[in-house]
């Protein structure tokens, strides 16, 4: 999808959204059991619906649930395929200010696609809000972020956690296949694979971790691409496949090493995405320069302004990362937005707020306006 501006560059944004104070709420009240699933859900509906709303209103062409509904941007979507459940340990609060819970993925069989996932109708019901108003993203997590999770928690071993290792890549793949046909057939023409593996490789630490767990980065490196493009393989001529990468916490991947060349290098010229949603430091406008390993007409979605702090960058600055990425993508397929989702675990800490994140979405437009005017 191009931009109808040549000289501008569209704004989007990277999928989640803070929930307003009164969804807090009535979390909250669910929790203290003055508040039925129901009707919590209701209020969950009217959130999203008035979400949609507001991003169109902020020029957003393209519009997402904001996963509003989601406790984990990862794992809500993985257990609802057959094969696979959630296990929720509480382990009190000794030592801590809060009862801490963790939900680790347990394994009831092969993994597998399910024609009730729960995402299916939460996709059509944003279908219906936006009724033709913009163009709606589905973004779930990629199946090689299921992948590593599962050579992670089982130390390089998977038959520790999986029955069936040497069918693990090809159960990944027919279930990410048939979840993704059916999203299209519902009318999705937008799908975005979310990952933070791939930030993660880029750093030379973490691939010593893998190393001292037997695992081979180099050899993690070809199998996500493979399940990658297996994944996506023969997809309609008119379904967008945006591959967005983080490094988990720190968010901005390491770009160059001292040999300027990391795992990004392959992931951005051998994986079969339309579109690629990269987070920039804007402070080091210099690696955007990691542009020039994407293939001539793909997409490039350039997060610039940090989607976890209320601190406002500059209008010049993002006009020069702008100036930057232009110089390798034509603006016609150039777009701008935050480095990451804005609903981060530590927003609290961070100062993020509601209403910050509107800024910032409103920050973007000025910038691209900015450089349209100066081009």
């Amino acid at each position: 999808m191009t931009n109808t501006s040549a000289n501008k560059p569209r704004v989007e944004i990277v999928g989640s959204f803070l929930p307003p104070e009164e969804l807090e709420n009535a979390l909250n009240e669910k929790v203290r059991g003055n508040l039925s699933e129901e009707a919590y859900h209701a209020e969950e509906d009217k959130v999203i619906d008035r979400l949609i709303d507001r991003e169109i209103e902020a020029g957003l062409q393209i519009v997402t649930d904001g996963e509003i509904r989601r406790k984990s941007w990862a794992r809500d979507f993985w257990e609802g395929f057959n094969g696979m459940s959630r296990e929720r340990i509480d382990t009190g609060s000794i030592h801590q200010d809060e009862v801490v819970r963790h939900d680790l993925l347990r394994f009831t069989g092969r993994i597998e696609f399910n024609p009730e996932h729960p995402f299916f109708d939460k996709y059509t019901h944003m279908e219906e809000i936006t009724a033709g108003r913009a163009e709606v993203r589905q973004t779930i997590p990629s199946p090689g972020e299921l992948y590593v999770r599962i050579l992670l928690g089982s130390n390089g071993d998977i038959a520790k956690l999986y029955d069936s290792p040497e069918t693990l890549v090809d159960d990944i793949v027919e279930a990410y296949r048939k979840t993704i046909e059916e999203f299209y057939r519902r009318g999705c023409r937008h799908i975005q694979l979310d990952t933070g593996v791939w930030g993660r490789l880029s750093d030379p630490e973490f691939d010593r971790q893998l190393l001292l767990g037997g695992v081979d980065a180099d050899k993690v490196t070809e199998t996500l691409i493979e399940l990658i493009n297996r994944v996506v393989e023969g997809r309609p001529a008119d379904l967008e496949i945006t591959f967005s990468i983080a490094a988990d916490e720190t968010r901005i991947p390491r770009w160059f090493d001292e040999k300027e060349l990391t795992h990004l290098h392959l992931m951005l010229e051998k994986i079969d995405a339309d579109a690629f949603l990269l987070p920039f430091a804007i402070s080091s406008p210099q690696d955007i320069d990691a542009l020039r390993w994407l293939p001539e007409g793909k997409r490039a979605i350039i997060g610039i302004v940090d989607g976890s702090l209320p601190n406002l960058e500059s209008v010049p600055d993002i006009v020069e990362a702008i100036r930057v990425a232009s110089r390798y993508v034509p603006v016609s397929l150039l777009s701008i937005s935050p480095t990451c989702g804005f609903k981060v675990r530590d927003r609290e800490r961070q100062g993020l707020n509601y209403e910050t994140q509107w800024t910032k979405i409103a920050l973007l437009r000025e910038a691209a306006e900015q450089f349209a005017q100066e081009a």
